[in-house]
């Protein structure tokens, strides 16, 4: 079992280089839900209806919670708002730019996935398997503003 900070768990899988996205300004968490604080100004190339709302309401917090890990993928339920409105009924919007980022970075296709109701599926196994052949992941979740990956070690 692995603890490690959001940033460290995302550059192993391969989603960001070492470091978070620069609007990202803060990370904290209690219990199983994880806190990011976001700067949706310092994002270029948003949809015309997220910058308009980014100008009333520049700052974004996500709640994040895994609802379910089963079969190497978690299912990642986001709880956002942005002065007080539901931002995370903006998350459909994301898709595209999430597929483009995961080709770019030469990962495989469809292992973060969009859902509905506010719900992303991060394959935790495909992604590893990507940088790390042989690793079974066994769960994942977020405990106390950490990242939480249970691994059985590569054969």
């Amino acid at each position: 079992m692995v603890t490690t900070s959001l940033t460290d768990a995302l550059t192993r899988l391969g989603l960001v280089p070492g470091r978070l996205p620069r609007f990202v300004s803060d990370v904290a968490g209690s219990g199983d839900v994880l806190e990011v604080v976001a700067d949706a100004r310092t994002v270029k190339n948003l949809p015309a209806p997220v910058r308009l709302a980014t100008r009333l309401t520049p700052k974004v917090t996500a709640r994040l919670r895994v609802e379910d890990f089963t079969d190497g993928v978690a299912t990642v339920s986001v709880d956002a708002s942005a002065g007080g409105l539901p931002a995370h009924k903006l998350l459909g919007l994301a898709g595209g730019r999430i597929d483009s980022a995961l080709a770019a970075r030469r990962l495989p296709a469809g292992s973060v996935r969009v859902l509905p109701d506010a719900r992303v599926a991060l394959d935790v196994q495909k992604l590893l398997d990507a940088r790390e052949p042989g690793t079974r992941v066994q769960g994942f979740a977020f405990r106390d503003g950490s990242v939480v990956i249970d691994e059985a070690p590569a054969a």
